[in-house]
């Protein structure tokens, strides 16, 4: 496919010819698959929370730990990932990843092995779960590289959208699978079973990615030098665009997080059993899957990333306010699935216009390095929610205990009201500072090779 980009008017009237190639589809299929399945690993145990603390005799906060190690070894292995991403390139990077993740998926299989004592267990799918998180590294910080050096600039935003949304519907996927197959505690091993399959298929064709860049340059912004890895460490902190990012896009992405790995004990002291606590995560991450790629297009046609993203933070923190009021309210559980719907339609597309906006703020420094850091700043704020939260909860009264559909075995069940009032409050805040602050300068989109300076 041929695709003709054409330089700034007042620079250069030349039209600049680029190619691109048709494997890159495939080749986007590959980390698509990656995403998808990473993304149902990490997710596999929080909607099934009082199930897992049996199976695994742990508490709540051990649980909880299958869900933060993500965040977690994300703090360390975001600039080795990136920096090997940026150095060596893609096809590595994917390779590692791919991989990776295949062998933490069987691991976690291991702990479930009969021959094995309960104490056992958790420790085993405790590493599993710690490889699929340092192979997150890898797959998560690719697609918005991937994107700029594949796929030409009327493409960039949708591409990068569909391998970020294939991370929300592996999520997706995760969320409902597990509540529906994991009925008892001895369905988990079926569970973790099934999970192997898309690891380690996507570590088989991993290895037929042939090269990590085009045999041609894309567009116009690939001809660019790169900066070195620390230069480009030093850029982004005196960067106040890229500080706002950081900043916005690490408390919207830290907000999902902590809905995503707590909805489940958030929720069931109101009533709400794991089938309707699946279907409000699988209804939030599926409308987000359809919002990724429907804000990515009009990325793409309009090319107002900066205003599409602070609508959607806007939007988002209406939206949480509701959710909030919803769930303390015992609303019927359709009513809970159509606000989990619209949460997730406005605020899962936050993350991929923010990937593509942290590139264009700083523009030559490398992709995965801009990004990573960006995503880092997320993992950092959910950790920190996900364990400081849960502390202002309250033990229920004898007429709450009544209403409430948790699993007594393990911890005790605690309303989260004053939780889910500071994660909306949290999010308000964010939406308030990055509306006023960011302002994006498109250094990417604007980039004019030397030869045509004057």
């Amino acid at each position: 496919m041929l695709i003709n980009e054409i330089l700034p008017q007042n620079v250069s009237d030349e039209l600049l010819l680029f190619v691109t190639y048709k494997r890159r589809w495939f080749y986007l299929f590959i980390i698509c698959l990656a995403q998808i399945s990473n993304a149902m690993i990490w997710i596999n145990f929080s909607p099934i929370a009082d199930i897992a603390t049996q199976y695994y005799s742990v508490n709540y906060d051990a649980i909880n730990w299958l869900s933060l190690i993500y965040m977690a070894v994300t703090i360390p292995f975001t600039l080795p990932s990136t920096w090997i991403i940026d150095k060596i390139g893609i096809k590595s990077g994917m390779i590692i990843g791919s991989w990776l993740n295949a062998l933490g998926s069987f691991i976690r299989v291991i702990s479930t092995w009969s021959f094995l004592s309960i104490h056992s267990r958790f420790p085993i799918v405790l590493l599993g779960q710690f490889l699929c998180a340092v192979a997150q590294t890898y797959i998560l910080f690719i697609p918005t590289k991937f994107s700029f050096v594949w796929f030409s600039e009327k493409q960039r935003s949708l591409a990068n959208s569909i391998a970020i949304g294939s991370n929300y519907f592996g999520i997706l996927m995760g969320s409902i699978l597990s509540p529906l197959i994991v009925k008892h505690k001895e369905n988990i091993s079926l569970l973790l079973y099934i999970n192997v399959a898309p690891a380690l298929l996507a570590a088989l064709f991993s290895v037929c990615i042939r090269t990590s860049n085009p045999p041609t340059p894309s567009c116009v912004a690939m001809t660019d030098v790169k900066q070195p890895f620390f230069v480009s460490l030093k850029k982004l902190l005196y960067s106040k665009s890229y500080i706002m990012l950081f900043i916005g896009c690490g408390f919207a992405l830290a907000c999902f997080n902590t809905l995503s790995t707590l909805v489940e004990q958030m929720m069931c002291p109101f009533g709400y059993d794991d089938m309707v606590v699946g279907f409000c995560l699988g209804y939030f991450i599926g409308a987000g899957t359809l919002g990724v790629l429907v804000f990515g297009y009009f990325a793409d046609k309009t090319g107002k990333l900066e205003e599409i993203s602070k609508i959607l933070y806007g939007l988002s923190s209406l939206a949480y306010i509701t959710i909030v009021l919803l769930i303390i309210n015992q609303v019927p559980k359709y009513f809970l699935y159509l606000i989990f719907a619209i949460v997730g339609f406005v605020s899962l597309p936050i993350l991929p216009l923010s990937m593509d906006l942290s590139i264009e703020c700083t523009h030559p420094i490398a992709e995965a390095t801009a990004t990573g850091i960006n995503f880092m700043s997320s993992q950092i704020l959910g950790i920190i929610m996900v364990t400081v939260l849960p502390r202002f909860g309250r033990s229920l009264n004898e007429a709450e205990m009544l209403v409430q559909k948790c699993s007594v075995a393990h911890g005790v069940i605690l309303d989260y009201t004053i939780p889910l009032y500071a994660m909306a409050i949290m999010m308000i805040l964010t939406t308030i500072v990055y509306i006023c602050c960011f302002k994006c300068d498109y250094k990417r989109r604007h980039f004019v090779p030397t030869e045509f300076q004057s």
